[in-house]
């Protein structure tokens, strides 16, 4: 994901890049070819919009790995789908996360397709450089989006 912070300038925009990996590292789907758009909120809320559409390529029973320099997704799906209904959508401390209406849905569209959602840290090369690939293909892709809607 990238994004532009919202300022007195501008309200906050993002746009998101996905890539879905086998486990011997052939890309199995993309949003590679998705239109350059600017979506309006934080750049994290396209974290949940990258889940859904990624996970409706995986056949019943898959197991996302997710990785994403968002912080917020290691806290969200750090323990799994069950530690997370388990605490009610909610953060250690009870309070609610912010984005709680997106996670519950990616949650739904999760249970139904009977897949695991599961953040990690990259821990291989291989996961690290897909990571370092993808943040510059997003933020390239922040950039066209953003010359593209000054020009319109």
């Amino acid at each position: 994901m990238a994004g532009i912070k919202k300022s007195p300038f501008h309200a906050a925009q993002h746009v998101y890049a996905w890539r879905l990996f086998s486990n011997s590292g052939e890309i199995l789907s993309s949003n590679d070819d998705a239109p350059w758009v600017l979506f309006d909120g934080p750049d994290n809320l396209g974290l949940y919009s990258a889940i859904a559409q990624a996970s409706t390529h995986l056949p019943k029973g898959s197991i996302l790995a997710m990785f994403a320099p968002q912080e917020e997704l290691l806290h969200v799906f750090g323990e799994g789908l069950t530690s997370l209904k388990q605490r009610d959508f909610r953060k250690r401390n009870k309070k609610p996360y912010v984005h709680r209406d997106q996670i519950k849905s990616v949650y739904g569209l999760a249970v139904d397709s009977d897949i695991e959602l599961l953040a990690l840290n990259p821990n291989s090369s291989d996961e690290f450089e897909n990571l370092g690939l993808i943040g510059d293909f997003a933020r390239e892709r922040l950039r066209e989006a953003l010359e593209q809607d000054a020009n319109d």
